[in-house]
């Protein structure tokens, strides 16, 4: 009798009878094979040309696309779909900044990713589709990315798995789970500063004071967005009024008395005169805005990305 092969990774599995003899045979070559799903790393430089995976490629547990090649184009790297198995990927390539890597199997519209340069990263083949495992922030998460635009390898994949927070809608169709956590629009951080949901503290409200920003909505947006300072930006100041007390002297003047000499002029005691002057009360801020040319200390770090898929 003929063996079998299992559905996933190919593992022999010999029929009863079969190998009689050369057990071994199978034996080692599942071994073998056992080995490179488990600890099996392949590297090789990807130039120009797409790449099909052999055997002894794509049996590796860990793909290396190495430094020694400069991406000269776009290049696709393709996977089997009769070998479904989870794999650790790193690019290490090259001129990912201007060209991607992307990840794709030989079945017809199936699901590609694109390989983000520099840090290891998993994905799965399951024998159609090739998907990111266990990758960045889960959905729904914020990604600070420190480039000005979208990353290539992210507009790459069939999925993009993170989408620009610059209040764009997307598809919910497209994005089930981000769908049902935020709607279809996402925000828009461009040039503002996040802060985060009330809870019920009450921290920040909707009134003039704090531009309208209403903490206990989802995505509410509002401030000041502009360069100037208003009365609304100076501290509270409350003065109903208040008395000054003034301290003088007067002196009064009396004729010559005994002893003193024909037409000498003396003065008498002094005494304390205690005057109060009472304000209106202090009217703060003012209706003009002026310049305010200085911000905070702070840093443009980049762009703000939601993980989507």
């Amino acid at each position: 009798m003929a063996s079998t092969f299992s559905p996933n990774v190919n593992l022999e599995e010999p029929a009863r009878g079969d190998d009689v003899g050369t057990w071994d045979v199978p034996v080692n070559n599942n071994s073998t094979l056992l080995d490179l799903l488990i600890g099996g790393t392949t590297s090789f430089g990807l130039t120009v040309a797409n790449v099909v995976l052999n055997s002894a490629q794509y049996s590796c547990a860990n793909i290396v696309f190495t430094s020694t090649a400069t991406l000269g184009a776009n290049v696709t790297v393709t996977f089997p779909t009769s070998f479904k198995k989870p794999y650790t990927i790193q690019h290490l390539g090259n001129g990912s900044s201007q060209f991607t890597i992307t990840l794709t199997t030989t079945a017809a519209g199936g699901q590609v990713i694109a390989c983000p340069p520099g840090q290891p990263f998993d994905i799965v083949n399951d024998g159609t589709n090739i998907k990111f495992k266990n990758f960045g922030p889960p959905i729904g998460g914020y990604w600070d990315y420190v480039g000005s635009s979208v990353p290539a390898w992210v507009s790459g994949c069939t999925v993009p798995p993170y989408l620009y927070c610059n209040g764009g809608t997307f598809s919910s169709g497209t994005y089930p789970a981000l769908a049902m956590m935020i709607g279809t629009t996402l925000p828009d951080l461009r040039g503002r500063v996040r802060a985060y949901f009330n809870d019920g503290t009450g921290r920040i409200t909707s009134g003039s004071s704090t531009g309208g920003v209403d903490g206990n909505t989802l995505f509410a947006s509002g401030g000041a967005q502009t360069t100037s300072l208003s009365s609304l930006h100076l501290p509270q100041l409350t003065d109903p009024g208040h008395s000054h007390l003034v301290n003088a002297y007067q002196s009064q003047a009396r004729g010559p008395g005994p002893g003193d000499a024909v037409g000498q002029v003396n003065t008498g005691s002094s005494g304390q005169v205690t005057t109060a002057n009472s304000t209106t009360g202090i009217t703060y801020g003012s209706s003009a805005q002026q310049n305010f040319s200085n911000l905070p200390p702070m840093a443009i770090g980049g762009i703000t990305m939601i993980r989507s898929a």
